[in-house]
Parts: C-alpha cells; structure tokens; sequence
C-alpha cells in the first residue's frame, strides 16, 4: 500500500494531497506556509529526476531549520530517496538502492571458486585473502577479499551469472607509497596546507569512475562524493589536502 504522509511541521499549516493554508495566528509561519511548493510540484520534481519510478511515501520535515520533502519512490529495479528543498524545489540529496530479487533465476549450476577469482582478478589485483560462498535474499553470491601492496577489495559476485554486484577498494594501514599515484600527481600544484577545491577532487574522483556527481560533502577533512553512471553507482572518500583515494565503492545492478 502506498504511504502519503504530510507532516505539519509548522502551526496552522495542514496538507492533504497539496499543501493547504489555514489561517494562523502567527504572521510569519503562515507567510513561510505560503512560499512553499505544494505536495503535487514535489511529487512532480521527484518523478522527473526518476522516469517510471512510482512515489511510495512523501513526508514535510525540517532538518536544522530547513524544511524539505522526504520522497520515497520505487521501479522495477531500484528504490530511490529524495529529499526536495520545500521552497525552492531543488534536489538536495539522492540516493538509489538496488531491490534484490527474493528468487535467483538459475540457468545452470553455480561457479566454481576458480572461476568466480578469476573474474575478480578483472577488476582488482593482489592475493585472495578469503573466499566464501553466501546466500542474500535467495541469491548465491561469491563473497571475495583481496589485497595488494596498497589496497584491500571486496568483491560481491552472483554465484551462477558471475556478474559484479559489489566492488569496494580500500587502501589499508600498510599502504606502500613509495611511487607516486595518480591522485597525488593531480594534486602536486596543491600544498599540503591547502585543501583541494571542488573542482580538483572531482577530478581526481573521474580517474576512477565515471557518471554524474550526485553528492558530494566534506567530512572531517575528507570530500566523500557519490557517483552515478547508468545502473552503476560509485563511492569515493579523498582526502582534502593530499587528494589520496581513501576508499572506493562500486555497486551495480
């Protein structure tokens, strides 16, 4: 069952399919009731962003004095949650999750072990330090660690397609530096007492993903930035001075 919700969060204001003023005693909470968009434009917002997603719940919140709408919508693939700025109507946060299938459809026996390193061995490098076979929501899936000289991995693979259902890249405690990476060649103009801008650590961020920047924050000196292309999502974590790639997600469907 679909769950619309609309929660008064200011005195006088109620909502019932759009939103709906009431005369209020206080002025200027029903002067900000007014400047909102209603219900229908944030619906609307939202089922522009996701084509052919169905909205499932729409909720007026307020977070340190911002008040927004927390939309939930759903396809046949994925389930989506947005939050709309209640006045302006601008996305300020996405974000997608893939709906796992209860039932694996099995065309054929599971992986071996061998062949299922073998196709993690295309995507990351090193020694498999762990091998296990799981099941989540009814899927097979091969869960794989690795680790090289710099990075860990963790890799997710469906047990009888091979497919990628999740990549993690982690660099770990003992990290060998020696030569130069990538990320710091991009940021060697950048003094270590300067953190890097916007712009730069996007650009670091593009030499291991691709799609469009659908979040991007700093976070105790670190810009944590959420990546989308097509039905692949990535996750980044650089750090803001050095501009060293701290971790690295990647989920596909």
């Amino acid at each position: 069952m679909k769950k619309w919700m609309l929660i008064p969060a200011m005195a006088g204001v109620v909502a019932v399919g759009s939103v709906a003023m009431a005369e209020d005693s206080v002025p200027s909470a029903s002067n900000k009731a007014e400047n909102m968009i209603t219900l229908k434009e944030a619906k609307q917002v939202a089922t522009e962003k996701v084509k052919g997603g169905n909205v499932t719940e729409i909720e007026l919140d307020e977070d340190d004095g911002r008040y927004h709408f927390d939309i939930d919508l759903k396809d046949e693939k994925f389930e989506y949650d947005l939050e709309v700025d209640a006045y302006t109507g601008e996305i300020i946060k996405f974000e997608k999750e893939v709906v796992k299938s209860s039932k694996q459809a099995v065309s054929g026996k599971l992986l071996t072990e061998k062949e299922a390193i073998a196709i993690a061995k295309k995507k990351a490098t090193g020694t498999v330090k762990e091998i296990e076979l799981d099941t989540d929501d009814g899927r097979k899936e091969y869960d794989i660690e690795m680790k090289d000289a710099k990075f860990k991995y963790e890799i997710e693979l469906d047990a009888v397609t091979g497919e990628v259902l999740k990549f993690e890249k982690e660099r770990h405690s003992g990290a060998n530096d020696a030569e130069p990476t990538k990320e710091k060649q991009a940021a060697k103009s950048v003094d270590n007492k300067t953190m890097l801008t916007k712009d730069q650590a996007i650009a670091i961020a593009r030499q291991h993903a691709s799609g469009v920047v659908t979040d991007f924050e700093l976070d105790d000196n670190v810009y944590e930035i959420k990546m989308e292309d097509g039905n692949i999502e990535y996750e980044l974590d650089i750090d803001a001075f050095t501009g060293a790639v701290l971790s690295f997600e990647q989920d596909e469907d």
